[in-house]
């Protein structure tokens, strides 16, 4: 093969490079359901239902849901919708997005979106599952104030609407995740001045299953602090 061919070659492979990386990137289309009008091909439709799964039954076969409130007329409260129960079957295709090991299951705190068999008033075709981790209110926020030797127990001094309250110290289990958050190189562990928040483990006072730390910023520094007095001017 002579030289000019197989320039002609490489230059071809690696043209064709980008093109390769960019499908890579591109989630394949979700199947839609057949025969709905509307749609796209290769489109995805709007879930039928959409909202947080409430219960479930013991065989795992239905599931309750509650909507997101509806905007109400305006000046009215949102309309609070009714709980809707869905119904699941083997051929239901489930899938599960943020969960950990061993979670991949139906079960109350999801959030859900639905798509209905068509035709079905109550049987799913396919469910989509995600835990939104963090969503709840945390049990314990505020600043941590001393970190123990081993870096295993935390205090902190919470907050209350605002404002400084009690202390807790805090005992990082070696199941505990612990994040960190806008912290210099080297500096990803337990330190006194880091804001906090937590969520305890079940039943439990001050282990926390999961524990975020931000490095302060400053915002605890009252907003009526004086400014810095300006330096002489120069003669």
């Amino acid at each position: 093969m002579s030289i000019s061919r197989l320039l002609a070659l490489s230059l071809t492979a690696i043209l064709a490079i980008p093109t390769f990386s960019r499908a890579q990137d591109q989630p394949p289309p979700s199947p839609t359901r057949p025969g709905e009008a509307g749609t796209r091909p290769g489109a995805e439709a709007r879930p039928d239902i959409m909202g947080r799964v409430t219960t479930v039954s013991p065989d795992g076969k239905s599931l309750t849901l509650t909507p997101a409130p509806r905007p109400g007329p305006e000046g009215q409260p949102p309309a609070r919708p009714q709980p809707v129960t869905v119904t699941l079957t083997d051929q239901t295709q489930l899938l599960f997005f943020g969960v950990s090991e061993g979670e991949a299951k139906p079960a109350p705190g999801l959030m859900a979106m639905v798509w209905l068999d068509q035709g079905a008033k109550d049987q799913a075709a396919r469910v989509r599952f995600m835990k939104r981790e963090g969503e709840e209110r945390p049990d314990v926020q505020g600043r941590v104030v001393s970190v123990s030797p081993d870096g295993r127990t935390v205090t902190v001094e919470t907050r209350e609407e605002g404002k400084p309250g009690g202390k807790v110290d805090l005992h990082l289990a070696p199941y505990t995740q612990s994040l960190y958050y806008n912290v210099p190189a080297n500096a990803a562990k337990p330190t006194p001045d880091y804001q906090v928040v937590a969520w305890l483990e079940k039943g439990s006072k001050n282990t926390p299953m999961r524990i975020r730390f931000m490095k302060n910023e400053g915002r605890d520094v009252p907003p009526t602090a004086p400014p810095p007095a300006p330096a002489p001017a120069r003669q």
